[in-house]
């Protein structure tokens, strides 16, 4: 693991993507620590690669350097990172990930509603609402089922106007989304 990590000091960008790449089959301390520094390399492919790792690895400590590269110039960069912050999975991310669902790229929004779905924080129902509206269909569909994972009920009547979106995998995703949200109220209100 020191190896990869010294590698990733080269003066090489090759040897330097590599490294980036390899560091993420690798669960260590190191790792984290030398990927989180990647994220500011010169090279985008470093970065991007640094970004896919951390998301891969899940350490919390990637948190805040993730929340940094959301604001990368690359938007390769961005949507890694987008993406792993949902696999970290911490609330801390949500408020920026809804700010990366204005980004100008359609990915960095897709990934960036995905994440917030897979957090299930209740603050993301409203700009998920929004997203639903979104020029992109891949975004109001994935917009649809972070709604439904965060299982808010104050998503239906959004999800009810998506019923007729002109997308049918929007339909059918929003449609989905109503389900399981009748399915975590019941669930609600039947336990103790």
């Amino acid at each position: 693991m020191l190896f990869l990590a010294k590698a990733l000091g080269d003066e090489n960008r090759h040897v330097r993507r590599a490294a980036s790449a390899a560091l993420g089959q690798v669960w260590d301390d190191g790792a984290v620590v030398a990927l989180c520094s990647a994220l500011s390399d010169v090279d985008w492919f470093v970065r991007w690669n640094a970004a896919l790792a951390l998301g891969q690895i899940g350490d919390q400590r990637a948190i805040d350097p993730l929340i940094g590269a959301l604001q990368d110039i690359n938007r390769y960069v961005r949507r890694n990172a987008a993406e792993a912050l949902g696999n970290i999975r911490s609330t801390t991310a949500t408020s920026s990930l809804i700010k990366s669902l204005q980004d100008l790229d359609v990915d960095v929004r897709w990934n960036a509603a995905d994440a917030l779905g897979k957090l299930r924080d209740l603050n993301a129902t409203d700009p998920l609402i929004r997203a639903l509206n979104d020029p992109d269909e891949f975004v109001r569909e994935r917009a649809a089922d972070a709604l439904g994972r965060i299982g808010d009920s104050n998503a239906g009547a959004a999800l009810q106007r998506a019923l007729k979106d002109t997308n049918g995998d929007v339909r059918t995703t929003a449609e989905e989304a109503l389900e399981k949200i009748k399915r975590h109220h019941s669930e609600e209100q039947s336990s103790p």
